[in-house]
């Protein structure tokens, strides 16, 4: 406790105690009361001045006085004074402002809050405080500011708020509000202010009586569930100013009646349900700044109108249905900063006039239908950052104009027919961040002075017909974090300064005509997620220190003509998930560090290669993986390992050189005969491999017979003399055990007819047959009397009690998001009555793929197939992440955060190749549906999204 904190509350009991002494009035004195509530005593250094010696505390900090000596102002902001409302205000009849924001109040606002009958202004935001807003808020005739926002309030808003006449700030946005907006605002004619943003709860349609409140200024209900269409009479509402209801549930169209909103100056619809077209009369409003229409349903042209707002710096209308071109009157834009038009059905070439836009920063054209050339007046826009065309049909090469605006960030021109050679010139941009020219079809070299560019972070030039050598240049870029030349004509070897961009997170030089061998330089790429190396030529052996690449989550160096050995450093790389070396000479045994993997979850293959030995026992670890490939190789030995891979979707060991029994789990059995064939000693069919054993006991000569019985012969006399001696000198101990057995009660449950009884097996049962452990039990080998090896597994016993206690976990949760997954795939629900049999869908999918060998097509929802076969791939690898979410065995499966990388990857391999610069900068989006499509999130809308009031 601070010193300040106890001499005032010793002046605070000295005072209670003689009060004839002190000369304070009741005001003063009701606000040392308050003030001696505090909890946190470390704010009393701020109140150093209420001095409870004064007569009054008009001259107290935070305190104003009127003419007559009573209180008529408390102004406290940002102090930490935890407590509840003051109550011990309520009789300051001449309070007019009453000023705690910031402060950490708690606790409920009063009913007698009525009872200041003069307040003028109210200010409790940016506090705690919970329960409904009193109605007896209704009663202060006097209130012409009330604010309330960035509470924890719920309940619905009183409709005695009406009563309020002289209200002209009304702000109760960030709460926990519900219901409807009461038609009695309509009453608020001087109304300039109505903030109800950022409550869920709220529902239903504006109300038609909000166009009464003609003073209004800004109306904002953005992030509500605010539904229906907006009132046509809002275009009565001459004064307002900001129109905010964004994310929320409005459907119908917008009205023409809102281009009599002459002073309207930001209208903020964007993540909605309106569809239509947009109205011509938006021409009307010549004072129009900020036109955010985007995420809608919008449909029809943009309006030729819009020319006619000369105010206008960002007009966005991205992710709509718009057809048709560009309008010509866009000219008289001159004020434009934004303009956003991802996502549309645009057509048309690109207006040269774009470069008439002095003040232009960011130009999103992409996802349209835009053909042509891409003009040279942009090279005019000095101040653009960012330039988004992709996924158009732009034909003809990059301007050399481009080079001219040099506070460009982010181009990205991928998916188009672009041809040429990149300008060298491009490359001495200083500001430029991110390149991104993927599927086009340029050609040439890249330009040795890419090195100047070292701002880049991100070069994705992938799928084109560069050539040449890949420039050491390169190696200058040390902010550089992304790298992909894949699918294009790159010769010569991979040039060991890339290994000086330490900041690199994914390599990708996939399908080139790369030789050398792989540099030991990439041993310093410790924060590398993927690397991919993969059909190419390269030659030589993997280097030792990849092993410290121990972020690494995918490496693919399969189709090239690497030898050597698999170095042992790799089972470092611990948070590897997809390891891909097929098809090189690569020989040498599989090192037994590869099984200490565990995080491998989504590929290992190592087929066609000239691999010896055995599988390593340590393979029984990868108890994750999903996806393996042995296949083609020389290995040999059994195939027993595998047996506990319980999460394998997908095996094939063909082509080998495996013996002995085929494991009997259900994996094994459902898998195709082309996943083991190619193996001779390999018993697939049991029964055939004991005829054959028999028939080669027919051929063999009689004198190995005679030998054979005497052999046999002899050791059975040595055995059961020393069995004889062993039970005599532990004849106490068996019997000891065998009344512990007899003790148990054994559940034995055959699945077909068996030659042998519960007896032969439980005795069996010992640490020494252990050949597996799961979540419910130990699995054994025995075998039987009659020569039969079997795998028996012993159920561990449950109290009832567990099962009723057990706790969620993170694991149900990831199994939770397993069955989303599947429902996202299948377009079933997890009980759907579509489902033959009533089966849970988990189960029907096992059916369908395990059981019946069916194509994972027939499970995929219908309307998915129409999708492009890269999405396909797409949709089964989320397949794969599924089934390992749903895993029976909570700790076979991955956790929440190994799910995240998986599908991240899914995306990196198949779609990051139309990923978006500053895809997140416009800041948290708190409705989902907004991060539907990434193109116009970009950095330097991030104050406009956040901005806008709700």
């Amino acid at each position: 406790m601070s010193s300040n904190a106890i001499i005032i509350i010793l002046l605070v009991l000295n005072i209670s105690l003689f009060p004839a002494i002190s000369a304070l009035n009741q005001e003063g004195l009701s606000l040392l009361s308050w003030l001696s509530t505090f909890e946190s005593y470390s704010s009393a250094s701020f109140f150093t001045s209420w001095n409870p010696t004064h007569q009054t505390p008009c001259n107290w900090d935070y305190v104003k006085c009127s003419r007559d000596g009573f209180v008529s102002e408390i102004t406290i902001t940002s102090i930490h004074i935890p407590t509840s409302f003051p109550s011990q205000l309520i009789s300051f009849s001449h309070l007019t402002t009453l000023v705690l924001s910031n402060v950490n109040l708690t606790g409920e606002i009063p009913p007698a809050i009525g009872n200041f009958s003069s307040l003028i202004n109210l200010d409790l935001s940016f506090n705690a405080l919970t329960g409904n807003i009193p109605p007896e808020i209704g009663k202060l005739a006097e209130l012409q500011l009330l604010s309330l926002n960035s509470n924890i309030l719920h309940g619905e808003i009183p409709k005695e708020i009406g009563n309020c006449s002289k209200l002209r700030q009304l702000e109760l946005f960030d709460n926990q509000l519900s219901g409807k907006i009461p038609a009695e605002l309509g009453e608020l004619w001087d109304l300039e202010i109505f903030r109800a943003g950022g409550n869920s709860g709220i529902h239903g349609e504006v109300p038609e009586q909000i166009s009464n409140c003609r003073e209004l200024v800004l109306l904002g209900l953005a992030d509500t569930g605010i539904s229906g269409q907006i009132p046509s009479s809002i275009g009565e509402l001459k004064n307002l100013k900001t129109l905010s209801v964004y994310t929320a549930n409005i459907t119908g169209y917008i009205p023409p009646q809102i281009g009599n909103c002459s002073a309207l100056e930001d209208l903020f619809l964007y993540g909605n349900q309106i569809s239509g077209k947009i109205p011509e009369e938006l021409g009307l409003l010549k004072n129009l700044k900020r036109l955010l229409l985007w995420q809608n349903n919008l449909s029809g042209r943009i309006p030729g109108t819009l020319g006619n707002c000369s105010s206008l710096t960002v007009i966005d209308v991205s992710l709509n249905s718009l057809s048709g071109e560009v309008p010509v009157s866009l000219v008289n834009l001159v004020a434009l900063e934004e303009l956003l038009l991802s996502g549309n059905n645009i057509s048309g070439e690109i207006p040269s006039f774009v470069g008439n836009f002095s003040s232009l920063k960011q130009l999103e054209l992409d996802n349209n239908k835009f053909f042509g050339e891409i003009p040279p007046t942009i090279g005019q826009l000095k101040e653009l950052s960012l330039f988004y065309a992709w996924q158009n049909q732009l034909h003809g090469s990059i301007p050399d104009e481009l080079a001219k605006c040099e506070k460009l960030q982010a181009l990205d021109l991928s998916h188009n027919f672009l041809t040429g050679s990149v300008p060298s010139s491009l490359f001495n941009l200083k500001n430029l961040t991110q390149l991104l020219l993927i599927s086009n079809k340029f050609s040439g070299e890249i330009p040795p002075n890419i090195g100047s560019c070292n701002g880049l972070i991100r070069l994705r030039l992938g799928s084109n017909n560069f050539s040449g050598y890949i420039p050491s240049e390169i190696g200058r870029l040390h902010r550089l974090s992304f790298l992909e030349l894949a699918e294009n004509q790159f010769i010569g070897d991979i040039p060991p300064e890339i290994g000086n961009c330490t900041q690199l997170e994914m390599v990708d030089l996939h399908k080139n005509k790369l030789q050398g061998t792989i540099p030991t330089s990439f041993g310093f790429l410790v924060g590398l997620n993927v690397l991919d190396l993969s059909m190419n030529s390269i030659g030589g052996t993997i280097p030792e220190n990849l092993g410290k690449l121990t972020s690494l989550n995918k490496l693919v160096i399969s189709a090239n003509n690497i030898t050597g050995l698999i170095p042992k450093s790799l089972g470092l790389c611990k948070d590897l998930q997809l390891l891909d070396m097929s098809s090189n000479r690569i020989t040498g045994s599989i090192p037994e560090e590869l099984g200490r993997l565990q995080g491998l979850d989504i590929l290992l293959n190592l087929s066609w290669n000239a691999l010896t030995g055995p599988i390593p026992e340590s393979f029984s670890n990868l108890s994750k993986l999903a996806n393996l490939d042995l296949s083609n190789n020389m290995l040999s030995g059994s195939l027993r390992v595998l047996s506990s891979l319980d999460n394998l979707v997908s095996l094939n060991v063909s082509n080998n050189n495996f013996s002995g029994l085929l494991p009997s789990t259900k994996l094994f059995h459902d898998l195709p005969a082309s996943a083991f064939s190619g193996n001779k000693e390999l018993c697939i069919n049991r029964t055939q491999c004991h005829m054959k054993d028999s028939l080669h006991g027919k051929k063999s000569s009689k004198n190995l017979i005679i030998c054979a019985f005497l052999s046999v012969t002899v050791t059975m006399l040595i055995i059961f003399f020393g069995v004889m001696l062993f039970i005599r000198v532990r004849g106490d101990t068996f019997r000891k055990n065998d009344d512990e057995e007899n003790d148990l009660e054994w559940d034995f449950t055959p699945f077909q007819k068996l030659n042998f009884s519960v007896n032969d097996i439980v005795t069996k049962l010992s640490d020494t047959n252990i050949v597996g452990k799961g979540c419910s039990g130990m699995v054994y080998r025995v075998e039987t009397p009659t020569k039969q090896v079997i795998a028996v597994k012993k159920l561990w016993p449950l109290k009832n009690e567990y099962g009723y206690s057990l706790k969620i976990t993170e694991k149900s949760d990831v199994y939770s998001y397993g069955v989303v997954l599947l429902e996202l795939i299948t377009g079933k629900e997890p009980t759907d009555n579509q489902i033959p049999d009533g089966v849970h869908i988990i189960t029907w999918i096992n059916r369908e793929l395990r059981e019946k060998k069916k194509d994972f097509t027939t499970i995929l929802d219908q309307q998915l197939l129409m999708r492009s076969s890269t999405q396909i791939q797409e949709m089964l690898q989320v397949l794969g992440v599924a089934l390992l979410c749903v895993n029976s065995c909570p700790e076979e499966r991955p956790t929440m955060k190994d799910v995240t990388a998986m599908l991240k990857e899914i995306r990196h391999e198949n779609n990051d190749d139309i990923e978006k610069p500053n895809s997140l900068g416009r800041g948290i989006v708190s409705n989902p549906k907004a991060a539907v499509h990434c193109s116009s999130f970009s950095r330097s809308s991030e104050p406009l999204i956040r901005s806008p009031p709700s």
